[in-house]
């Protein structure tokens, strides 16, 4: 059995990886934390792992990771309900009837219309953000003046919570995603303590509405907790978008691609959705576990096995697009699986490339001469993190 990842990650799938999306697309692999799990490349496998229902997220660790307890469930909970809520409370992280019905609520605020109600605002923090970095001069990191603290900065004003905690929200996230103790003490206060801010969150909302999601939440017949899980589920996963440095470092290293968009802006939501096809910020995902067995591939699958779906190589899978390792702005159809597949698809995701859209385009628009200060291989990436991304990204103009 192999460790995986097989290399550190660099930014970019290994070549082993993607020769294994053909010719390998399910195999056992050891996890960074020392557990066995089936590594899931292939389109169509990725797609089964993420819409059947024969496999669970559960939602016990970052973005639904799970660990498998000795009954064979994640962390011995055969009922599958996450530890810390209560029976019969309703998360985002669960399955089945529980989290459509959460979900149908919650979605209404991340609707495409609706997000784009967002965009005059989130064009007012990045030309913001973009105006202190040219005060603080050349070159900049990209990550500290614009990559960071736009989803902070957008998710806060939504939940209305001060900007301030982004200190707290971001040592809570490091312990909750860390990829080998994501199960730690550590991680498990972490989320607890995200919980707690929440609850209290909700009780100042309660006491005093405003026009926040938060307060919007209030008005519908979801509980108190069920709102404190969204709230803390927004807050892990909109507040970063390691998209668009990735997309950018995309289309450095193809200055073809990057004249044609300069040319023709027109062009930038099939870019954005190219970048999320193409660029890989990450060789981890969230671990599922089965629930009966499965055959994926020809692979015999058992109940309470733990399984990877990795969408980053699906989206290289020659079965489903042509010339797979080409990137290619004018790319159509698209149906990448970088924001997730069936019941749990992204919550955020019109929100998310709307941002990407915002960030990447007011960065060609008001600096024609940007370009990375160093060379893209020699940008270093946080691989001790679940959604790594890069630890800099320096630039000039």
């Amino acid at each position: 059995m192999r460790d995986y990842p097989f290399e550190p990650f660099q930014g970019r799938l290994s070549d082993e990886v993607l020769r294994m999306v053909v010719d390998e697309p399910v195999s056992l692999v050891r996890l960074p934390d020392g557990r066995p799990c089936w590594l899931v490349l292939g389109y169509e496998q990725v797609c089964t792992v993420l819409a059947d229902p024969r496999f669970a997220r559960f939602g016990n660790g970052p973005s639904g990771t799970v660990a498998a307890g000795p009954s064979g469930h994640p962390s011995g909970h055969p009922s599958g309900h996450p530890s810390g809520h209560p029976p019969g409370s309703r998360t985002l992280r669960s399955d089945g009837p529980d989290h459509a019905s959460l979900r149908r609520v919650a979605a209404r605020a991340f609707a495409p219309r609706t997000v784009e109600g967002y965009r005059p605002r989130v064009q007012s923090l990045t030309d913001r953000l973009l105006d202190a970095m040219v005060a603080r001069g050349r070159p900049a990191d990209l990550m500290t003046a614009l990559v960071k603290p736009l989803p902070v900065l957008v998710i806060c004003e939504l939940l209305g919570v001060p900007a301030a905690d982004e200190t707290r929200f971001g040592e809570w996230a490091s312990a909750i995603l860390s990829v080998t103790a994501f199960d730690s003490p550590a991680g498990r206060a972490a989320q607890a303590a995200l919980d707690r801010y929440c609850m209290d969150l909700v009780a100042a909302r309660r006491a005093d509405p405003g026009d926040d999601l938060v307060s919007a939440w209030l008005a519908t017949p979801l509980t108190d907790p069920e709102i404190a899980d969204l709230a803390a589920t927004v807050l892990r996963g909109g507040r970063e978008i390691n998209a668009i440095a990735s997309g950018l470092r995309t289309l450095f290293e193809h200055p073809d691609q990057l004249a044609s968009l300069r040319a023709d802006p027109s062009r930038l939501p099939g870019a954005v959705e190219e970048m999320l096809r193409y660029s890989v910020h990450s060789n981890m995902f969230r671990v599922q576990t089965a629930l009966e067995d499965v055959s994926l591939a020809g692979v015999r699958i058992r109940a309470g096995d733990c399984v990877m779906a990795l969408p980053a190589a699906a989206n290289r899978d020659p079965r489903q697009f042509a010339e797979p390792d080409v990137f290619d702005i004018g790319r159509s159809p698209n149906p990448h699986l970088s924001q997730g597949y069936g019941a749990h698809f992204c919550l955020g995701g019109a929100l998310g490339r709307m941002e990407i859209e915002v960030a990447i385009g007011s960065l060609l628009s008001r600096f024609p001469g940007l370009a990375p200060a160093v060379p893209v291989t020699e940008i270093a990436w946080r691989n001790e993190r679940f959604n790594a991304g890069m630890a800099a990204f320096p630039v000039t103009w």
